[in-house]
């Protein structure tokens, strides 16, 4: 399959490779809702492919790299693309706000919806799987913040066989999220947390007052117990979130945060919601009115230096070499 339209090529300072603007067929949704059931409505979406200097023989493994709230950052294009590039793998930052019409979601999650950033990952795992340089067993994908709820989600089966539909047999080779909002990230489908069963690397902070690494450990201890040896996770002692960006720590004054929130369940089958911890159903006003009841303002973001990035990347090097991603 030949590449969409849309390519130009532009230098990076301090990359190994040039930059390729591609565009490709997505779908939009407009909640979680209808991407597990129903068919979404066509939206072209764009993403930025490098490719490593020494490519492998054979075909290229590919890293899609799903940016988070602030849409895309110099260090998905500076740091995380080259760092994948270095390790054999093309890296595609896929920009999920830009063709929506949008710089940004820090203030107003609802710009974008949710649902936009998992379907975009998904369509971009088939616009790469079609490409006959890279190899469609070897397609991960690691995202941060908003873009870790994809990296997260994209693992959902159900999620997976209705967006993908006649390419459903494709599913991403290994998920990295990183700071994740797992509040209201827990499908379950009779009983059981319906992933594909790819590996799994989350990645944390301990002083995330924006996403609290605590609700993810709580959805991870679940899907442990269900696929053993296959979920993993870090949490950074003294990081917050966005901890791999290093032009110092930040108080965002107007961004928005769930983390006084309960976190809620998905029955995917029923798609009726409850909060963890009871089964009394909830009915979308009365999750609607708890949100906006809990919902808080102020988070702090970054870091002074590369330690987190340091200690990331050697983390995420010795996950991909454990499930044999690196060869």
């Amino acid at each position: 399959m030949p590449l969409l339209a849309l390519c130009s090529m532009l230098s990076w300072s301090g990359t190994a490779s040039a930059q390729q603007k591609l565009s490709f067929p997505s779908a939009e949704y407009a909640n979680k809702f209808e991407m597990a059931k129903k068919a979404g409505k066509p939206i072209e979406i764009f993403g930025y492919l490098t490719l490593p200097p020494n490519p492998p023989a054979g075909k290229i493994p590919v890293v899609v790299i799903a940016h988070g709230s602030a849409g895309v950052e110099a260090k998905d294009t500076d740091f995380w693309a080259p760092y994948f590039n270095k390790l054999g793998f093309a890296a595609f930052v896929v920009d999920s706000f830009t063709p929506r019409g949008v710089e940004r979601t820090v203030e107003d999650q609802t710009l974008v919806s949710n649902a936009a950033d998992t379907a975009d990952a998904f369509f971009a795992l088939k616009f790469l799987a079609a490409d006959p340089r890279f190899d469609a067993d070897r397609i991960g994908i690691i995202g941060f913040s908003r873009g870790g709820v994809a990296a997260n989600e994209t693992a959902v089966k159900s999620f997976r066989d209705n967006v993908l539909r006649e390419n459903k047999n494709l599913q991403f080779a290994f998920h990295i999220p990183a700071f994740p909002g797992c509040q209201n990230s827990r499908f379950r489908k009779n009983g059981s947390y319906d992933k594909t069963g790819a590996p799994m690397l989350f990645l944390m902070g301990s002083k995330d007052d924006y996403t609290p690494a605590a609700f993810c450990l709580d959805q991870i201890k679940g899907m442990q117990e269900e696929y053993p040896g296959v979920i993993d996770y870090r949490v950074y002692d003294g990081a917050h979130h966005s901890f791999d960006g290093n032009q110092g720590v930040h108080y965002l004054r107007l961004a928005t945060s769930t983390r006084n929130c309960p976190m809620t369940e998905t029955d995917i089958a029923s798609w009726s919601r409850h909060l963890v911890g009871s089964s009394d159903k909830l009915s979308a006003a009365e999750e609607r009115k708890i949100y906006k009841d809990c919902t808080s303002v102020g988070v702090t973001v970054g870091s002074y230096d590369n330690r987190y990035r340091e200690l990331a990347s050697k983390d995420v090097e010795d996950f991909l070499r454990r499930i044999g991603q690196l060869r």
